[in-house]
């Protein structure tokens, strides 16, 4: 995919090789070396002239924009007024990527995990997962949130932060966290040193390696 830039907007899309061979546009206009070379102050020399003018690519961005011009990456800015930029920035082509990748294999530890965390929202409305593989976050956020609406009938959200899965029942969380309290008031009357909880709501996925 080529990072690209357009005439309005800051943002940094992506576009993808055209469907006809020979049938697309360029990523760099040809006048772009032409122009550079006459700029003492900007060169094109870091760039294969003949890979980027051949027309390769998508007339439109994934998101639908038409681009202007390649986005410049190690060789320097592409154009008098180009970025350099070396990953996206479109939100919208973020979302639609990807649909261009294989969808990975299931890790074999994946159900284990899933069942694990779907056991520990039903008991205290959440869970978190740590260290889960990027490929592996969001069969596995699928796969929570299905048994845990199987078996409570209740919305469950996930997100993911810094490596880790966190799922979140708030009706369960809510019923949980009112017993809870209840509870410590409890202890508190009768003199009792409150029970220490233990953090049985987070799971590490390393554990649980089958391999």
């Amino acid at each position: 995919m080529l990072l690209t830039t357009t005439s309005s907007g800051a943002a940094v899309h992506l576009a993808t090789v055209a469907d006809e061979p020979g049938s697309g546009r360029e990523a760099v206009p040809d006048v772009e070396f032409d122009r550079a070379t006459e700029d003492d102050g900007r060169t094109m020399s870091g760039y294969d002239r003949a890979a980027l003018t051949a027309p390769l690519w998508s007339r439109s961005t994934l998101c639908g924009c038409e681009w202007a011009v390649m986005a410049g990456s190690d060789g320097g800015p592409v154009g008098p007024h180009g970025d350099v930029a070396f990953a996206p920035t479109c939100r919208r082509c973020l979302a639609l990527i990807d649909r261009y990748f294989p969808t990975p294999t299931p890790d074999s530890r994946l159900a284990l995990v899933a069942e694990l965390a779907a056991g520990v929202v039903e008991q205290r409305g959440f869970a978190e997962i740590h260290g889960v593989p990027g490929d592996q976050q969001a069969e596995l956020r699928k796969v929570v949130r299905g048994m845990v609406r199987r078996r409570t009938r209740q919305s469950v959200r996930t997100f993911v932060a810094g490596g880790n899965v966190y799922v979140e029942c708030p009706a369960i969380h809510e019923e949980k966290g009112v017993r809870q309290s209840t509870a410590t008031i409890d202890t508190a009357f009768t003199g009792e040193s409150p029970e220490r909880v233990e953090r049985d709501w987070v799971i590490s996925w390393q554990t649980w390696d089958l391999s």
